[in-house]
């Protein structure tokens, strides 16, 4: 559009008309026009990070082994830095949050071996008994029925 020698305007029609309304705002082609202008005529955009990160993880680690319930906003606000920056190391550590407690993600022998028997008991009452319409389950965030 731009080496077509259209206007901001057109080229915005053209490309919503081509590709579905609000494809592009018309701030858009403005921006990318002017960079065209000044000779900049690459269509990729250059890889953007996010600022250093101010927190030590070994820090962060020992906040959570202090105390699993802790929420990412809890820990945020007590070093000081946004909820996200805290979100994104607890995730890089291999943490997730289980029944409000924040633990680690890979399954220990023993957790694997457990989760082997309580399958195979159940697969077993079912056998036997027709259980498995009686199981509720869901994923990721566990809910605690008791009845």
């Amino acid at each position: 559009e731009y080496k077509l020698g259209h206007s901001a305007a057109e080229a915005t029609r053209n490309i919503n008309t081509a590709f579905g309304e609000g494809s592009v705002s018309d701030r858009t082609i403005r921006r990318s026009f002017e960079k065209y202008r000044s000779g900049d005529t690459n269509l990729y955009n250059l890889p953007r990070g996010h600022a250093p990160s101010v927190i030590d993880d070994n820090v962060l680690k020992d906040m959570v082994e202090a105390d699993s319930r802790l929420s990412v906003r809890d820990i945020a606000h007590s070093i000081n830095v946004h909820y996200s920056t805290v979100s994104r190391h607890l995730k890089a550590m291999g943490k997730v949050k289980k029944l409000d407690k924040w633990v680690p993600h890979e399954l220990t022998e023993r957790d694997k071996l457990r989760r082997m028997e309580i399958s195979s008991s159940l697969l077993s009452r079912h056998n036997n008994e027709g259980i498995l319409n009686q199981i509720v389950t869901c994923d990721e965030k566990w809910v605690l029925y008791d009845n």
